[in-house]
């Protein structure tokens, strides 16, 4: 199967957690407001785990359930302290979560996470499928957004630059 150049970047990068963080939807809530719930929800574990923000790279992906038309994201996560990264963290991030409901799992490379991430249109034309229901059902790109952690973008740029032009330079 072709990857995107976008899909190839992302797995570079050494992911540790795959997050999902649903909003009830009894909470009417602006997607700004999930944006500021979601990034303090990482910004609170940075924290706790002695780091800033901008030291965890994170992708998020934004979009409604098919069923319930729930508003949720899904969240790849890295950098953390490897101390951290461990079934213990998973639980303690899920049950912090208090805005719905939330799933926190160990990163599995091999499970496809980032191809999940990108699903849409963030694949190849001919791939667009596996997000229409999305799509059609509410016809607006900021429903189905992806967003790029800043440290992600640097981690990204630096692995996909030969070593030998960083070293000459």
């Amino acid at each position: 199967m072709i990857e995107t150049a976008l899909e190839w970047q992302l797995k570079l990068l050494r992911w540790q957690l795959f997050a999902t963080l649903t909003w009830d939807d009894i909470e009417f809530t602006s997607g700004r407001s999930r944006v500021r719930h979601s990034t303090r929800w990482i910004e609170k574990w940075a924290n706790i785990f002695g780091l800033t923000i901008n030291d965890i790279s994170y992708v998020t992906r934004w979009e409604r359930g098919e069923v319930g038309d729930r508003p949720h994201c899904h969240m790849l996560i890295s950098a953390l302290p490897k101390q951290h990264v461990h079934l213990t963290t998973c639980f303690r991030l899920k049950n912090s979560w208090k805005h719905g409901i939330s799933q926190v799992r160990l990163y599995e490379p091999t499970a496809g996470g980032v191809s999940y991430m990108l699903k849409g249109k963030f694949s190849y034309s001919w791939a667009q499928g596996a997000n229409a229901y999305e799509l059609k059902k509410f016809n607006s790109v900021e429903l189905d957004a992806l967003y790029i952690s800043p440290r992600a973008e640097r981690l990204m740029a630096m692995k996909r630059t030969p070593v030998e032009t960083l070293i000459l330079t």
